[in-house]
């Protein structure tokens, strides 16, 4: 399962370098303390999917947290483009990271002069697979909304790391982690939805990150006269519902074959089989790509 990045190229703080070298410092308050915020995009076939919905978001997590982001998101929107082109991919995960940049030991933000900024890409096919994937509720809570925002995609993944251990230790593929009042909030690394009476259901953002993945289900419902609501959900709803999915741009739109030991009705419902050929389709539309020319590589 290692991981290998020669041939890549990744961008840190104003430099482009070979995928392997790439670090920051040891006292850069990203790697101290989780202070920064991420991205993760997809690259379909040589075309961003909805790159500027991503860039908006890292703006909006990095505001709620007091950062200033180094560029501006046009002149960010180039900066990915050409790390996909020195990296000669097709098919990539693409994740713009911003830190609070170097600082000292201790938690004061003020010490930071100037933030980080690092964006690599690298091959990643869908983390759960395609197959249907086997979940339970986890003993981990989701710390948002009460502690930080459901909307920050920050640095810091301890919460579904754990409840991914956990999954794992009991033999299954993913968690469904629960918020602090006992409601679903997503996977580890993913929004969750559910089908009932021939339409969709999925928990609100209280404390599950507002995916775009899950942004688009929404628009592809409502455009092909699927019924779907927004609402709180609890694991005895998944229970009883006739199938159900996660859905995340790293994940892409996985059926649900179990949760807690209990089947789905239907692990494979037709309703999962079509939004995955929409979600293909919109992935490949131009109005929500931005395309990457190969030939436009920099002066080196």
């Amino acid at each position: 399962m290692g991981f290998d990045p020669s041939g890549l190229t990744a961008y840190v703080n104003g430099e482009f370098v070979a995928g392997g070298a790439a670090s920051v410092s040891i006292f850069d308050h990203g790697f101290m303390y989780g202070d920064g915020v991420f991205e993760g995009m997809r690259l379909f076939d040589g075309g961003l999917f909805r790159p500027r919905d991503h860039l908006a978001r890292l703006a909006r997590s990095a505001r709620t947290i007091g950062l200033e982001l180094p560029l501006e998101p046009a002149a960010l929107l180039e900066l990915i483009c050409e790390v996909v082109r020195r990296s000669e991919l097709r098919d990539a995960h693409i994740r713009p990271i911003v830190t609070r940049g170097l600082g000292g030991p201790g938690i004061d933000p003020r010490s930071c002069e100037a933030p980080s900024l690092i964006v690599s890409a690298y091959p990643f096919p869908p983390f759960l697979g395609a197959e249907p994937v086997r979940l339970m509720t986890s003993a981990i809570a989701r710390k948002a909304p009460r502690s930080l925002g459901a909307h920050v995609k920050s640095l810091n993944y301890l919460d579904g790391i754990m409840a991914k251990q956990q999954a794992i230790a009991c033999g299954m593929d993913d968690a469904l982690m629960l918020d602090g009042s006992g409601a679903v909030a997503e996977s580890t690394g993913a929004n969750v939805f559910l089908i009932r009476d021939g339409g969709l259901a999925t928990p609100t953002t209280r404390a599950a990150l507002p995916g775009i993945t899950r942004r688009t289900v929404l628009e592809i419902a409502r455009e092909e006269g699927i019924p779907a609501v927004e609402e709180e959900l609890f694991p005895m709803d998944f229970y009883g519902a006739e199938g159900a999915f996660v859905c995340g741009s790293g994940a892409g739109i996985v059926p649900v074959g179990a949760l807690d030991g209990r089947a789905l009705v239907q692990p494979l419902h037709p309703l999962v089989t079509r939004l995955q050929e929409l979600y293909r389709e919109r992935t490949r539309r131009a109005d929500h790509r931005v395309e990457v020319d190969p030939a436009r590589v920099e002066a080196r």
